[in-house]
């Protein structure tokens, strides 16, 4: 989906086009907040678009206006955190900071998007099966992408580390960060980040034989 211009957004073989102003962005922020959360709570399949729009505040066929159809939508949910989640990455990486600093930093920056951004994180760990083929293709390719920048980071920080192992670490911590969408408890938002944080890089640092950095930053 592309923008054109300040004047409509073109859906290629969509079903229509609609003037691209303020209400009509902040009416499709709501459709995608109100699907993310659905989504997440009922299932893809369990979530009408009537229900959807009886979230967002509009009506169900008034959907269409700004996505095709329910796959359409689940595709740019899926498809967001995983570009949200790889400029991240690339926005840390940019820093050219040691590798165990990059390491803390890096962290730092997945548990703030995932306080922030669980839900939709949540939904893209539970529904990618049901992309189709070419959007799964798309979304596959950014985090082959996004994995290798983490595996050859840790790599870096615990050289003696086989790729496998390394890769197999990431793809837990990855699972570990994942798991805390809404927290059940009564901990404030900053201790558990600091939770999150000391789980994530402790983990990874008892990994293998250490790495001649001796601090990280602040």
């Amino acid at each position: 989906m592309t923008a054109t211009g300040d004047a409509v957004i073109s859906d290629g073989d969509a079903t229509g086009s609609h003037a691209k102003t303020k209400k009509g962005e902040q009416r499709r922020a709501a459709i995608m907040a109100a699907a993310t959360d659905l989504f997440r709570e009922r299932g893809f399949r369990a979530t009408s678009l009537d229900d959807i729009g009886a979230v967002a505040g509009i009506s169900g066929p008034g959907i269409y206006r700004y996505f095709k159809n329910k796959h359409e939508l689940l595709s740019m949910l899926v498809e967001e955190a995983a570009i949200t989640w790889r400029a991240t990455v690339d926005e840390v990486l940019s820093q050219n900071t040691p590798p165990l600093v990059t390491l803390e930093r890096l962290i730092d920056a997945a548990v703030v998007l995932q306080l922030e951004s669980g839900n939709l994180r949540t939904v893209y760990n539970q529904e990618f099966r049901l992309l189709n083929e070419d959007d799964r293709r798309r979304v596959a390719r950014i985090d082959r992408v996004t994995m290798a920048e983490w595996v050859h980071l840790l790599l870096e920080v615990r050289p003696g580390l086989s790729d496998d192992e390394a890769r197999a670490a990431v793809v837990m911590i990855d699972g570990l960060l994942r798991s805390v969408s809404r927290p059940q408890s009564n901990i404030d938002r900053d201790r558990l980040a600091g939770v999150m944080k000391d789980m994530a890089l402790g983990g990874l640092l008892a990994l293998g034989p250490p790495h001649p950095v001796t601090a990280a930053s602040a």
